[in-house]
């Protein structure tokens, strides 16, 4: 089951040789350490940048995350579960 979100989320991130790479997210006040990238891409929204993450935390579900040059903000656009 696919549930779309579209929420702020605050993202703690690295760079690691010259990419972004999320580490942590808060959602609804629960930190969720991220173990794992599953893949990511870049699109463009006007003149803007995003690039989206699909994530695994400690939880079965898979997240996707969403990171926007306009404002340079993180948001969590679904939530990808097994059901």
């Amino acid at each position: 089951m696919v549930t779309l979100v579209e929420e702020p989320v605050d993202v703690s991130a690295v760079f690691r040789s010259g990419k972004l790479r999320p580490m942590v997210f808060n959602w609804r006040n629960q930190n969720y350490k991220i173990h794992r990238v599953l893949g990511s891409y870049r699109s463009m929204k006007g003149r803007y940048l995003e690039i989206h993450y699909s994530v695994m935390s400690e939880t079965p579900e898979v997240y996707e995350l969403r990171f926007s040059t306009d404002g340079m903000s993180w948001s969590l656009v679904r939530v990808h579960s097994e059901g």
